[in-house]
């Protein structure tokens, strides 16, 4: 059963849920084409004032589906499957209103990407966030999502938790700075709707202004070498091994080959 990207729109406000419940909503590829698709429908829509990311019964989002990366055989593989990564970062980043982050429970790999992309970020107290890689798949992530962590958590927080497949709890994503606000219930649902209400009265052009001068400084950091560093990971003996020992659910034991 693959997973799915829902929908909804109230006024003014588009909601994307992350559905595929069953794998703390890992997205597979037909979740990433409708999510991208659904990035760029807004992307030319003005009469949407914001966009809110949600994820399914109790989780954000987790990376891209196992079932996927089990097609990735080789070096060149990897090094497409990473620039499709980047196309769906993109268009999120193309999304000229305020993105809105609405986290409970795993927020981990790609879907702390995800996270991180968006302008604010309010999370549960069981919220989680990571991107464990170095001990259970052994694959890698793009530069300039490491340069947003940077951004959002801190050069030396990013290299700790990427290092040490380290997660954070949301008190110290809020520290950090990655997260905006913590809330549960129904104090949540308030932070959003006050936050909706704000970015409703403010100035569309201002808005636009803001996101359109930081996709200018994602796009310098994309000018980065890359392909390289994913053949040669994709292309390991360690990412096979990774893989394999996630879908057998046992710890994975890496070479460095």
């Amino acid at each position: 059963m693959t997973g799915s990207v829902l929908v909804e729109r109230a006024d003014d406000v588009v909601t994307v849920t992350f559905a595929n419940p069953r794998r703390r909503n890992a997205l597979d590829h037909a979740m990433y084409d409708a999510f991208e698709a659904t990035c760029d429908d807004v992307r030319d829509d003005r009469s949407v004032r914001a966009v809110v990311l949600r994820g399914a019964e109790g989780h954000f989002a987790g990376g891209t589906d196992i079932n996927e990366l089990l097609a990735i055989t080789d070096g060149d593989l990897g090094v497409e499957y990473e620039r499709r990564m980047r196309q769906v970062q993109s268009a999120l980043l193309a999304v000229r209103v305020p993105v809105l982050a609405v986290v409970d429970g795993a927020c981990v790999g790609g879907g702390l990407v995800l996270a991180a992309l968006a302008d604010i970020v309010y999370a549960t107290s069981r919220a989680r966030f990571g991107s464990p890689i170095a001990q259970t798949i052994g694959n890698t992530l793009s530069a300039t999502s490491i340069a947003r962590l940077h951004a959002t958590l801190g050069r030396r927080l990013t290299s700790e938790i990427l290092l040490t497949g380290r997660l954070l709890d949301a008190a110290e994503a809020r520290a950090a700075g990655f997260v905006t606000a913590v809330a549960d219930g129904q104090e949540l649902e308030t932070l959003v709707a006050t936050a909706l209400d704000r970015i409703r009265t403010a100035a569309p052009l201002t808005l636009r202004s803001v996101k359109g001068l930081e996709r200018r400084i994602d796009a310098a950091v994309s000018q980065v070498p890359v392909d390289d560093v994913y053949r040669d990971v994709y292309g390991s003996e360690d990412f096979r091994t990774g893989v394999a020992s996630f879908v057998e659910r046992r710890p994975p034991r890496f070479t460095g080959r």
